[in-house]
């Protein structure tokens, strides 16, 4: 099957330029060795990358380059964070915590939301990557409290994939994804209009409310019947913590190591928010004091000190070496052939040529057309490339076409951190996957569904927002 896939994009692809026709036929070859699973999905992706190679004609330092991206760091780092947590017993003591609360935990559905609202608001604030790895050991134990954590079970999967939906969706804030600030950044640049903090929560935050709830329910409607029992967790999880005591030293390492981390991801921001967006202080720590970095500086704290068991550390090296690299080399290779992509021009020409195709010329067709494309294209790369690559197309469409260039700018914006197909469609989506309980058909399944309804969801948002804003006529003056 893999071999007639490659086959039937290369006769299609038959004549593009720049290498198009191999990338796109190892990428279309590659989507299907994911779903078949065939090899081990990790297998899957450095073969791949390996055959961007040996067919497409990259160059080797480029295409393994991938796998040094920054993003990979702070995987290793976050990861390593998530582990601390679940071997000094910290996850576990957060998750009977949750289940302690009758109104959080009185139902697998309130349950499962109550998951959903603490994920994305906390990813509003810190990056979606970071948020998951540290939402997963918590996810993970209390599944294991709830005899729930089977591979493919009902309530593993569904809360797995609340997990990766609600930090992804998490849009409601200008400095909640890094495609939110390129919008903001390009929308300038192209109109001279400055969308402001406040004013970008107006539709992004009935937009993010409405993705929250939509993917929960969607979720409680394809695995709602077969949930566990919940009802009596309450006054368990009230007797385990009673049982665990005060925190144990091993818990308050990692909790200081997690509060640090926590404290290095949002602090950039916050000064930003207080002193302002062009403050010298938040332009340095905006440069240098990236996610990456603090997630190694937190997982670092973890080696400092640690607490010892019979004259070994609860937590060393060899607790963090076993963390999962097969997830980061299959991210490396998901990288590598978005990059691949974008570099050979084909996922921009096919922008194009669905434009051209499509004949689109009034304001909302063009919303319509580029939100849909930076959805596609998240599914082959990271959000920050989709819309890298997006945002220039949706405002020259716009501007070509003689209307306001703001909500296509802002639909790129949107549908970038939508892509969930793929395990390697977003680092949340990499994260869950790495769990195991998630097998990747369940994945791409469920996530063209909610990648349907993140579209329409989008833009119903901003239709209705937009308008009663201004920001679809004339540009108001600022």
């Amino acid at each position: 099957m893999p071999v007639l896939v490659f086959a039937g994009v290369w006769f299609l692809l038959e004549g593009r330029p720049n290498n198009q026709q191999a990338v796109g036929a190892i990428f279309a070859a590659t989507v299907s060795l994911w779903i078949l699973e065939i090899f081990p999905l990790t297998v899957t992706s450095l073969l791949s990358t390996s055959l961007l190679v040996l067919v497409a004609s990259v160059d080797e330092k480029t295409a393994f380059g991938a796998y040094g991206d920054p993003i990979i760091p702070l995987f290793i780092g976050s990861f390593i964070l998530a582990k601390a947590m679940e071997v000094s017993g910290l996850s576990a003591r957060l998750a009977w915590m949750i289940l302690r609360r009758p109104g959080a935990s009185k139902t697998p559905g309130r349950l499962l939301f109550s998951i959903a609202v603490v994920t994305c608001v906390l990813s509003l604030f810190v990056s979606n990557t970071a948020t998951t790895a540290m939402m997963l050991p918590i996810g993970l134990s209390i599944l294991a409290k709830l005899n729930s954590d089977t591979r493919g079970g009902p309530f593993a999967v569904a809360m797995m994939l609340t997990l990766t939906y609600a930090s992804s969706v998490a849009v409601g804030t200008t400095i909640g994804t890094p495609p939110n600030l390129l919008a903001l950044s390009q929308i300038e640049s192209a109109t001279g209009y400055r969308i402001g903090f406040a004013e970008w929560m107006i539709f992004g935050m009935p937009i993010t409310l409405a993705l929250t709830v939509g993917t929960w329910a969607l979720l409680k409607i394809l695995y709602g019947k077969s949930w566990p029992s919940t009802g009596h967790k309450a006054e368990l999880a009230a007797e385990e913590l009673k049982i665990a005591g005060k925190l144990s030293p091993a818990e308050r390492h990692a909790s200081l190591a997690f509060f640090v981390t926590l404290g290095l991801w949002m602090g950039p921001d916050l000064v930003g928010m207080l002193a302002g967006d062009q403050d010298s202080v938040y332009l340095w720590l905006r440069e240098h004091l990236t996610a990456t970095v603090a997630a190694l500086i937190g997982a670092s704290i973890l080696f400092i000190g640690a607490p010892q068991v019979e004259g070994k550390p609860v937590f060393g090296w060899a607790q963090a070496r076993s963390i999962d690299w097969g997830t980061i080399m299959l991210f490396g290779g998901g990288i590598a052939l978005g990059q691949a992509m974008f570099a050979s021009g084909l996922a921009k020409d096919l922008g194009e040529m669905a434009a051209q195709a499509m004949g689109t010329q009034s304001i909302w067709a063009i919303t319509a057309l580029c939100t849909a494309a930076a959805i596609l294209m998240s599914e082959l790369s990271s959000n920050t490339a989709s819309a890298s690559t997006l945002l220039p197309v949706s405002i020259g469409l716009s501007l070509g076409a003689g209307v306001n260039p703001i909500p296509a700018a802002l639909g790129v914006a949107l549908g970038a951190s939508l892509g969930f197909m793929l395990p390697v469609s977003t680092a949340p989506n990499a994260i869950v996957f790495s769990s195991g309980l998630v097998p990747s058909k369940i994945m791409i399944r469920n996530g063209v569904m909610v990648d349907v309804l993140g579209f329409l969801i989008v833009m119903a948002g901003l239709y209705l927002t937009l308008p009663a804003m201004g920001l679809t006529g004339p540009l108001p003056a600022r």
